[in-house]
């Protein structure tokens, strides 16, 4: 019998795949990769091998200005012996830790880019200001390169003869600001992810996949891969991170919490079915009551060997709706308020320890494209290290067969990205089922007298 592959090696194997397409001067690159995978950091080491061995002008493409001061800090702390130029406008209000940085090179203007090896960074509405025919840089990284529309991407593709895209593509798709109903049956279309329409144009492009994520453990993985990477398979890096109570837990209070320490990463949680919309209260308080109460039985984390004490710092709980990002803020006191809460959209590129999600179809009379959308619940479902537990209205998978969709898809489109969402669903829904993951709320009823919390 084949002894299993080291994750370790198996990620730096494909590491060096990717480092050495550029030595090879391949013209472009798609590099698919799963949640928690290091792609920023794979970012990093092309753009450093490019400027600092390849001798080449690279220019760095990030879709926020947070994400350019992100991949700003890392460069400047593992090439401090380099200029690192941030291509940003000239009223910008960096970060201090940033604007300190003894390396950093900033530049506003177009005639004051570099024009020796080096990496320039910036974002893509800063960069599509440059009006020019001709190369202005020898390589192109396009960071997070999924959540790039390609009519963007157009505005800034000539700047550098060659590309590479790197991104997740089970995040949320790329937001288009416009109406995009006349290019609906146009596989390349603005509306699409650019590395999805350069496929498309180019099927011969080098495409890779990073096969490793170091966020995600191995029973995550064994969830998240078949509902949202039906085409991409990985597998964790770590099978060594746990969670333990110093305080006993009480059944059925603690059912779910408990079953987080047994090996099971994400369970849901059931209140009983109700039409609710999009603010529930109820669902609100169970979950923030859950969270009180993981403080309170004084948990304890071991990640990667690392052992400390869960603080409100650990955790997050991500959401579909604003107004829901608001019931469970409202309902956080202020011992609580070091708890991360946004939507899907902002979580993007976060990670927690803990993460509790307000599920996007819980309390709906319905089941809309929106909330059927695989890339919102990939990301709701793939931000924890450890454990995940996701809270919801009774009869979710009834409601998915009752809103199985029709099957509209445009003219010459293979996806139907509600079906997949759907399907998504579904399959996550079976899985959670099967494994005997799916626990009832106890209506707030959360333990908290002395003599509970003994045990």
């Amino acid at each position: 019998m084949n002894e299993p592959l080291d994750p370790e090696a198996v990620a730096n194997a494909a590491l060096e795949r990717v480092l050495a397409s550029q030595w090879q001067g391949e013209p472009a690159l798609v590099l698919r990769s799963p949640p928690g995978a290091g792609k920023t950091g794979v970012a990093q080491r092309v753009a450093l091998q490019s400027a600092t061995l390849l001798d080449q002008r690279c220019m760095v493409v990030t879709q926020t200005n947070e994400q350019a001061f992100d991949l700003t800090r890392r460069l400047a702390a593992n090439a401090r012996s380099m200029p690192i130029h941030l291509f940003a406008k000239r009223d910008l209000n960096l970060p201090d830790d940033v604007r300190q940085l003894s390396n950093l090179v900033v530049v506003n203007d177009v005639a004051n880019l570099p024009r020796q090896p080096s990496i320039t960074i910036g974002n893509a509405a800063k960069w599509s200001w440059i009006q020019t025919t001709e190369a202005c840089f020898d390589v192109q990284i396009v960071d997070e390169a999924f959540q790039l529309p390609d009519y963007r991407f157009q505005l800034i593709s000539n700047l550098a003869p060659r590309h590479v895209l790197i991104g997740d593509p089970g995040q949320i798709d790329p937001f288009v600001n416009c109406e995009i109903e006349r290019w609906r049956c146009d596989p390349s279309g603005p509306q699409v992810s650019c590395p999805a329409a350069l496929v498309r144009r180019h099927p011969s492009v080098l495409q890779l996949n990073l096969p490793i994520s170091r966020r995600l453990n191995a029973d995550t993985v064994s969830l998240v891969q078949p509902a949202f990477y039906p085409d991409m398979s990985f597998q964790a890096m770590s099978r060594n991170r746990s969670i333990r109570f110093e305080a006993a837990g009480i059944m059925p209070f603690d059912a779910a919490l408990d079953a987080v320490t047994t090996g099971a990463s994400i369970v849901m949680v059931e209140l009983p079915p109700q039409t609710t919309g999009e603010a529930d209260g109820e669902l609100a308080q169970e979950l923030v009551a859950s969270i009180e109460r993981l403080l309170r039985r004084r948990a304890w984390m071991s990640d990667d060997g690392q052992v400390s004490e869960v603080t409100p710092d650990k955790i997050g709980v991500v959401c579909a709706h604003v107004s829901q990002v608001n019931a469970v803020r409202e309902r956080l006191g202020a011992h609580l308020g070091g708890v991360f809460v946004e939507t899907a959209n902002r979580f993007q590129g976060i990670e927690r320890p803990f993460m509790f999600v307000h599920h996007p179809l819980s309390g709906r009379a319905d089941a809309t494209a929106f909330h059927l959308d695989a890339g919102r619940l990939c990301v709701m479902l793939s931000r924890h290290r450890i454990g995940c537990w996701i809270f919801g209205r009774q009869g979710i998978s009834e409601q998915l067969m009752r809103f199985t969709p029709a099957g509209d898809r445009a003219l010459g489109i293979d996806d139907d990205a509600e079906y997949r969402g759907w399907r998504a669903h579904l399959t996550l829904m079976a899985a959670l089922g099967r494994t005997n993951r799916v626990f009832p709320a106890v209506n707030g009823l959360t333990p908290s007298s002395p003599s509970q919390l003994a045990g």
